[in-house]
């Protein structure tokens, strides 16, 4: 699990994240390479705003950003994005949840 070295550009709120917490398997085949097409795919979503992804000590987190409800919805019922979860329901993820907030407040530095 990869993402951009920089915080997503998001626009100001309300908006919604998708937090997705993992724990992975020892088994690599074919993840990386899926990962990557779901990333391409999704963002091309309408409604999508950015991503961002760590992984430490086995724990991964990736949170992706969307402008509504109706825009995480027509991603999770994407037919592709619906195989890989397959997949990794099957082979990549010991354990995983997923949460979704509405962001109501954001700030930063600098």
């Amino acid at each position: 699990m990869s993402g951009p070295s920089t915080p997503a550009a998001t626009p100001e709120p309300p908006y919604y994240a998708v937090i997705f917490t993992s724990v992975r398997t020892d088994d690599d085949d074919g993840y990386a390479e899926t990962a990557r097409v779901m990333a391409e795919r999704a963002a091309l979503q309408p409604g999508y705003l950015g991503v961002e992804s760590a992984r430490s000590d086995g724990l991964g987190l990736t949170v992706s950003y969307w402008r509504d409800r109706e825009s995480i919805a027509a991603w999770k019922a994407d037919v592709q994005h619906q195989l890989a979860q397959a997949l990794g329901r099957e082979r990549w993820y010991e354990r995983y949840v997923t949460r979704i907030a509405r962001v109501e407040r954001a700030y930063g530095f600098p």
